[in-house]
């Protein structure tokens, strides 16, 4: 049997939106036509309410795929408990299957797949809510085991300290671990923990000039292979500076854009500028020509040592989105002091509205004074 990996299709991505449908279809499609299983590994839209366009195009994408396809939500879509998320609804409107906390056995001439589900925790939950998972999980004889998450991973994120290891997830008992999250792509543990990595260009870092695409994986031989699908190419380029004026750093940047536009007239451009200008100069000086999908990250003569350690310090805060940082702190101030209802629960009720939060604080009021 063969099973296809994608994940992250971030459907709606704002800044290259059209991307984000045209790359996602590309990748079910294609998956379709080589696969009899296909797996979504978490963040099929890029935010919690998606505009209806957008739920449209997810709609149409998935209800033509000609094979089974079983998903989990990501960071992108999760919600309260008590609060429908996207993939929700995808799942209602589609042959999606959207597993969370369950298994779903898959079967083909004779051939039996068991696929857990566990969609994205925040991170200090992801250990305990792994094992909960695993107590109720029942093993289906003579199927191969697949586990789905939407994590990060420790050893993967710089200072990582509450995110699933790589050594826990391997003493588990799966022939096949596949992960979301984490836009690029991923082979370890001899090929049993994959993340096949994002559709669609999102974060402009130089990790993303790889090919995008998903795994196709063989349930047979146990190996899998990287697919690349049809999708615009991404450059990532440094230019250094040393003492140079505003017309020197606007030449080099015009060059270094017309010459990989000549090669690739509709790529996706990011360009860092460091070093140092002349004196009297700051980057905010500096006036850059506009280009078409060509982001410039403008360092020069502003990264002293301490602003350079500062950055060492704060690489781990820096992987995690905005979202993720605020619960933390919130769950860090609330540690021991609050047992009526889960803190990530109201955080979820106060990113909605003022309303919904007093409504889920009254609820949890009213069912504390029955006990």
């Amino acid at each position: 049997m063969k099973i296809a990996v994608l994940s992250d299709l971030h459907l709606g991505y704002a800044r290259f939106e059209d991307d984000s449908y045209v790359q996602a279809a590309c990748a079910v499609t294609d998956a379709c036509a080589k696969a009899d299983l296909i797996l979504c590994a978490g963040d099929v839209f890029d935010v919690k309410i998606p505009k209806l366009e957008t739920l449209k195009k997810a709609v149409d994408i998935f209800r033509n795929a000609r094979v089974p396809i079983y998903a989990i939500h990501g960071n992108h879509e999760r919600r309260a408990r008590d609060m429908v998320n996207p993939a929700q609804l995808l799942s209602a409107s589609s042959s999606l299957r959207l597993l969370h906390g369950e298994s779903e056995i898959f079967e083909k001439d004779g051939e039996k797949v068991q696929v857990l589900g566990m969609g994205s925790v925040p991170e200090e939950y992801a250990d305990d809510a792994l094992k909960k998972i695993m107590e109720r999980f029942r093993k289906e004889e003579g199927a191969v085991s697949i586990l789905m998450l939407h994590q990060s991973i420790r050893e993967l994120v710089p200072g990582g300290k509450d995110e699933l290891s790589l050594d826990a997830l391997e003493a588990l008992p799966f022939d096949l671990i596949v992960n979301g999250h984490i836009h690029e792509t991923v082979s370890m543990l001899g090929g049993r923990f994959l993340i096949p990595g994002s559709t669609v260009i999102t974060q402009l870092k130089k990790d993303e000039m790889a090919p995008r695409g998903y795994f196709l994986y063989d349930t047979k031989t146990r190996k899998s292979e990287f697919v690349p699908i049809p999708s615009r190419e991404f450059f990532y380029e440094e230019i250094t500076f040393e003492g140079s004026g505003e017309a020197d750093v606007g030449e080099r940047v015009k060059e270094l854009v017309g010459r990989i536009r000549e090669k690739s007239p509709r790529a996706i451009i990011a360009i860092k500028l460091d070093g140092t200008l002349k004196g009297g100069l700051t980057g905010a000086d500096i006036r850059i020509g506009s280009y078409a999908d060509v982001f410039i990250d403008n360092r020069l003569n502003v990264e002293s040592l301490g602003a350079k350690l500062q950055k060492i310090r704060s690489s781990r805060e820096a992987s995690l989105s905005m979202r993720d940082m605020a619960l933390k702190e919130l769950n860090s101030k609330t540690s021991g002091k609050i047992t009526l209802f889960e803190t990530s629960d109201l955080f979820e009720k106060l990113l909605s509205s003022p309303e919904d939060a007093l409504d889920y604080l009254e609820k949890h009021n009213k069912k504390d004074s029955k006990q």
